[in-house]
């Protein structure tokens, strides 16, 4: 017995030294952008510190993802946008919104040679636009079209679409003349050689998109791992605050593509990334759609949203680390968008 008896205590020391992981939390993430925080949070081992086993789930459309969220197949949604979730929530989904992801960071999108003509909403006028129903840059676009008294069939034609990578497709074969992107398509259009004339952020600054979602069910039962994740992207958030390289590098070694490209992608000033929860923004999103007919829910917004957990994330960094200005910046930036 002697003979194992340091083998087991130390695997046991190891053991009870090491952060306990539990079952892997499944985030769900459409193909391509939104993803600069969760896979930077990934490379830089956050989440493992916190003792929360993560694993990635790819979908290539929105509803898609918010379809396997409600059926359990996930746990979290992270990159399912804005104006989605809040249409399944008012009409009756379980959803709730607990943390951001990103901000703006939408392309509108135009051939080259007709790049000029866009420089404001009230350029659409006259034109085929195409614009993918239900994603968060299409509530923005229809808010921004509503309150520049433009109105949809009667000053320009418009094309719905199911996916944006189908918008994609018709400004390449010029079925349309412009159409409303998601980041998710940003690679593919540089890379096709389409011009980005407008950004989402242009029609709507600094509004919020693809935020963090899960059901009450998961809230109930994983709020613990939830607020770990949080924790974690909120560390993936001040480490590309002080070195956006990492973001670089991160994106390039998940995305698989270049380093330009990844640069691009990264680095670009219209790709606002940030885990606050934004409550403002996303009331405003619910009054576009509002606005526009998206909804006619009579629901209370507020019903969707729960800042509970991102508060308890930053209180825990803040005390972890009571001296780190980030975190201050943090507290504040939360008082001002909740």
């Amino acid at each position: 017995m002697k003979k194992f008896a340091w083998p087991l205590l130390a695997a046991l020391l190891f053991t009870l030294s090491s952060p306990a992981l539990a079952d892997p939390l499944k985030l769900g993430r459409n193909q391509g952008g939104t993803q600069t925080l969760p896979v930077l949070a990934i490379n830089e081992k956050y989440f493992e510190k916190q003792g929360l086993d993560v694993e990635l789930v790819m979908f290539l459309g929105t509803s898609d993802g918010i379809n396997a969220l409600n059926a359990g197949k996930i746990d979290v949604g992270l990159s399912f946008g804005t104006g989605s979730p809040l249409t399944f929530a008012a009409e009756g989904a379980p959803i709730v919104i607990i943390a951001g992801n990103l901000a703006g960071g939408h392309p509108i999108i135009t051939k080259p040679e007709n790049a000029a003509k866009y420089k404001s909403v009230k350029d659409f006028k006259g034109k085929v636009v195409g614009t993918p129903r239900l994603y968060t840059a299409d509530v923005v676009f229809r808010g921004a079209v509503f309150r520049a008294g433009l109105v949809p069939g009667r000053d320009f034609e418009l094309i719905e679409f199911r996916r944006t990578i189908d918008v994609l497709e018709a400004v390449k074969s010029g079925k349309i003349d412009v159409g409303i992107g998601s980041s998710s398509i940003t690679a593919g259009a540089l890379e096709a050689g389409l011009a980005i004339p407008l950004w989402s952020n242009d029609l709507f600054a600094y509004h919020p998109c693809c935020r963090i979602i899960t059901t009450r069910e998961v809230l109930k039962a994983k709020r613990p791992e939830l607020v770990k994740l949080i924790k974690g992207l909120l560390l993936a958030e001040r480490k590309f605050d002080q070195d956006p390289e990492a973001g670089v590098k991160a994106n390039m070694e998940n995305m698989q593509i270049d380093e330009n490209l990844s640069r691009t992608l990264t680095l670009d000033p219209h790709i606002q990334l940030a885990v606050d929860p934004n409550t403002k923004g996303v009331l405003t999103m619910w009054d576009y759609m509002k606005e526009s007919k998206y909804i006619t829910s009579t629901a209370d917004p507020r019903s969707f949203i729960d800042t509970s957990l991102y508060q308890e994330a930053l209180a825990e960094l803040r005390k972890e680390e009571p001296n780190e200005p980030f975190w201050a910046e943090m507290e504040t930036r939360f008082k001002d968008w909740n």
